[in-house]
């Protein structure tokens, strides 16, 4: 009789549940030894040392997702504080507008600037306003700062302003607690200054002086401010000076202003005609 032996192979199945069993009674008997206890705890410090690295990870993903959501919010709010002090800035050379026009003694038509061209060659403004709203040509420009420049082109609807910085452009001035005159011009490429000749060098002139129209050219009515003294010198071979001037308006950032429906007399205008014509 022969003996036939089974195949470690065929009995696998049974032998991996026969070892699982063993462990589990051997894990039952022995859950308050010692040595289990340790084996736990190794364990739970072994998952630990893998967890942490990973919570690390997790932490560093949120941090990302919180950091873009918070970078979002603050250029949103960049944006609205930026909107909000446009708004502040605006609204206040609004209300200075307003009180200057309550103070003036002419009427005014409030204009807003469409265009500016102050490129250092034939600079101009355009404003909205024209011949409908009454502007006609020759009426100064002005906000609550002081004199911008005189209308030169009107349409119906819009009109050209010649600015201070325009070299065609000249104003007859005078300079505060004095009676002495001269014409302001712009004559060089500095949009931060204007000159004013024609002053004798007897006249003393101090930096900080303030500039008025004169009125005495008849174009502009008298008393506009025009800007500041911020030097003189003596013209060489002449009793004259020249007086550099910082206008007050700020040209880089005008946006509003006023006409000033200011007309020249026309009997002043009939006598000037005749005076020439007596030359010619």
């Amino acid at each position: 009789m022969r003996i036939r032996f089974t195949k470690i192979g065929d009995i696998r199945d049974q032998l991996i549940s026969a070892a699982l069993i063993l462990v589990a009674l051997f894990m039952m008997v022995a859950r308050q030894d010692n040595a289990f206890q340790n084996v736990r705890k190794a364990s739970i410090t072994l998952v630990s040392y893998v967890e942490a690295p990973l919570s690390n990870v997790r932490v560093y993903r949120s941090a990302l997702r919180t950091n873009a959501a918070l970078e979002q919010n603050t250029i949103l709010l960049q944006d609205e504080i930026s909107r909000l002090r446009s708004l502040r800035d605006e609204n206040e050379v609004l209300r200075a507008l307003l009180n200057f026009r309550d103070t003036s003694e002419f009427d005014m038509q409030p204009v807003r600037i469409v265009a500016k061209n102050l490129t250092g060659i034939n600079n101009n403004i355009i404003v909205n306003a024209g011949s409908d709203q009454g502007l006609v040509i020759g009426m100064p420009v002005v906000n609550h700062e002081g004199l911008i420049g005189t209308i030169t082109i009107v349409a119906s609807g819009h009109a050209q302003v010649l600015p201070l910085f325009n070299r065609q452009f000249r104003a007859s001035v005078r300079l505060e607690e004095s009676r002495a005159f001269g014409i302001i011009s712009w004559e060089s490429d500095n949009l931060s200054e204007l000159v004013i000749n024609f002053v004798p060098q007897t006249i003393s002139v101090q930096a900080g002086m303030r500039v008025y129209t004169s009125g005495l050219s008849n174009k502009l009515p008298p008393n506009i401010p025009v800007g500041m003294v911020i030097r003189a010198e003596p013209e060489p071979g002449r009793e004259t000076q020249r007086i550099y001037v910082a206008p007050y308006v700020n040209f880089s950032t005008l946006a509003e202003g006023h006409v000033l429906l200011y007309t020249v007399e026309e009997e002043i205008l009939e006598l000037e005609q005749e005076w020439q014509e007596i030359f010619e």
